[in-house]
């Protein structure tokens, strides 16, 4: 079994030691990316702002990404684009916990790969469209309404 490097996985050790105020941007750029369990993006493109506060680090995240789906109509695979947002503090001790809990880890490095999976995933729409007018498998014969036409149109 090969394992991949993480490619989310960054070296925060020289932020601890910096001045509070002190941050250090980190530019994602990756033609694929999958991320496990059951991601995979390609074109992903980020910017993450690590910063140093009193608190912990305060990571800034922007992600912009595809990744390819189902239609839950007609069951084509379509690419969809991906965008979100994020603030998280990982904190330096117990105390500073946010409601997430991240702790900043004691080997210098963060792992984002949990992170950016999470908030990609909630973007993701429960019922995928491959467009807000596909007209789906057709119930009598399962041809696809959008590609062929069938007998049973008025179904």
């Amino acid at each position: 079994m090969v394992h991949l490097r993480n490619q989310l996985r960054i070296n925060i050790g020289f932020i601890l030691n910096q001045a509070i105020g002190y941050y250090r941007d980190f530019n994602l750029d990756f033609p694929e990316i999958t991320l496990p369990p059951d991601l995979t993006l390609m074109d992903f493109k980020g910017l993450v702002r690590i910063n140093r506060t009193p608190q912990g680090l305060l990571v800034n995240g922007d992600i912009n990404t595809l990744t390819s789906l189902e239609c839950v109509r007609c069951l084509d695979s379509f690419k969809r684009s991906l965008y979100s947002t994020f603030d998280e503090l990982y904190a330096f001790s117990n105390r500073s916990t946010t409601d997430s809990g991240l702790i900043v880890p004691e080997d210098g490095y963060i792992d984002l790969q949990p992170l950016v999976h999470d908030y990609l995933l909630i973007e993701i729409p429960i019922n995928p469209l491959c467009k807000p007018d596909c007209l789906g498998l057709c119930p009598a014969c399962g041809v696809n309404r959008n590609t062929d036409p069938c007998a049973h149109q008025s179904l």
